[in-house]
């Protein structure tokens, strides 16, 4: 099963909802139904800032409490780019021009993250932003909310695109006060917009089917794009790497058959980061399985178009099974095509545009991360009232069910 415990609270909620149309209900949240982003591509969803409301489109972060956008004053200049692309602001999602909006409150400039605590400071991302508090909206109809946490950033690395955030947690600003804003999520719920602090997501992948966009959903899941199982996460106390698993192991399956990491380790879920990170050891798997070799001006596993080709016809799979105990347990594997790892760098990552392998060796146990490449394949809900998540291999259809897209049978 999806989790039996957030199965029972979804479905209680979403069938109590049905009864009495002032009681708050799940909300889906479409994708914008572009696949794009200078690390992809990948699926993007509409935002709308401001007042009057200006339509960005962002990836997902399941992991920041705060959401982020492109800002036009610097975003596509030769501040920031040593050559500005000629579709940069498109490229870019669309930017924000603050100065257009009469909600716009000031906070101030700060760093991401900051002495190693923050959004993906663990990564060692490090980036500078104009934070303020500002009208959001999520999706082309969605819920809006006054006084939400926006970063305005201008540097195209390491966010090209803006995210949408989706952690619970508040942005705290220690350099005022300890003063806190509380999160998009959370402030759907005190507003009783939604009945519970929890969500579902998908990445959605271009390679699937005729392609397939992403999906979010507040307050429930669709049971139709998951295959059930009987494994039930629990969070990790750590509020900036809450999602948690067991990875138990990996395996490759190709033109032979072997074990890419053996021994267990705890390993985060977070969509923000497009890589995987892994031990090296397990890096050095990955090399021999595939044939891969770091580029070192770039920091990416480079692919040059032959043996790209000679990829994709290898029908190559990447198997990964998590559980919430290091041996035994109940457990679940997900499964990814090579063509979930064949992604697509773009400038400035790259000078020229070149296929790449989101793979990243660690520094250290810390680092450990499954990102958005791993959230192609996978449907992953969390609680945060009862801190308890599921992870799913993701069910491809021709055809997905109609509404309401929701199991409403108790479990």
């Amino acid at each position: 099963m999806h989790s039996a415990a957030i199965i029972w609270v979804f479905a209680v909620l979403i069938a109590n909802g049905l009864s009495d149309d002032t009681t708050p209900k799940a909300v889906i949240i479409s994708a914008s139904e572009y696949f794009e982003g200078n690390d992809g591509p990948w699926s993007t969803f509409n935002i709308r800032v401001g007042t009057p409301e200006q339509d960005i489109r962002v990836l997902v972060s399941t992991a920041s409490p705060e959401s982020m956008v492109a800002l036009s004053e610097y975003g596509c200049s030769t501040a920031v780019f040593a050559t500005v692309p000629p579709d940069c602001a498109v490229s870019r999602g669309n930017l924000f021009n603050l100065n257009q909006s009469s909600s716009w409150h000031d906070i101030g400039t700060y760093e991401i993250n900051q002495n190693g605590v923050g959004l993906e400071a663990n990564l060692g991302y490090t980036q500078r932003a104009q934070f303020g508090l500002e009208h959001l909206a999520i999706g082309l109809t969605g819920p809006s909310l006054d006084n939400q946490t926006i970063a305005g950033i201008a540097t195209p690395e390491p966010f090209y695109l803006g995210i949408f955030g989706l952690n619970n947690q508040p942005v705290n600003f220690s350099t005022l006060g300890n003063y806190s804003s509380p999160s998009f999520l959370t402030t759907l719920k005190e507003t009783n917009t939604i009945p519970s602090l929890s969500w579902s997501y998908t990445a959605g992948a271009q390679y699937r089917l005729k392609q397939v966009y992403g999906q979010l959903i507040f307050s429930g899941y669709d049971a139709s794009r998951f295959m059930e199982n009987s494994v039930s996460f629990t969070m990790a106390d750590d509020v900036t790497r809450d999602l948690v698993v067991v990875l138990q192991s990996i395996s490759y399956s190709g033109s032979t058959s072997t074990i890419l990491l053996s021994d267990a380790i705890n390993i985060f879920i977070d969509s923000t980061d497009p890589n995987i990170w892994l031990p090296g050891d397990a890096c050095d798997a990955f090399e021999k399985a595939f044939g891969l070799t770091l580029d070192n001006k770039t920091g990416l596993y480079l692919v040059n178009e032959t043996y790209h080709n000679t990829l994709l016809d290898s029908n190559a799979e990447v198997s990964f099974r998590l559980s919430d105990t290091e041996s035994g347990g109940d457990t679940v594997t997900i499964t990814l095509p090579y063509a979930a790892f064949d992604l697509t760098a773009e400038y400035p990552l790259v000078d020229n545009s070149s296929h790449y392998f989101p793979l990243k060796r660690a520094n250290g146990s810390t680092q450990y991360t499954l990102g958005r490449t791993f959230l192609q394949e996978a449907y992953l809900s969390a609680d945060y009232e009862r801190k308890v998540f599921n992870v799913s291999a993701y069910k491809w259809r021709l055809v997905f069910l109609g509404k309401p897209p929701f199991q409403l049978t108790l479990k």
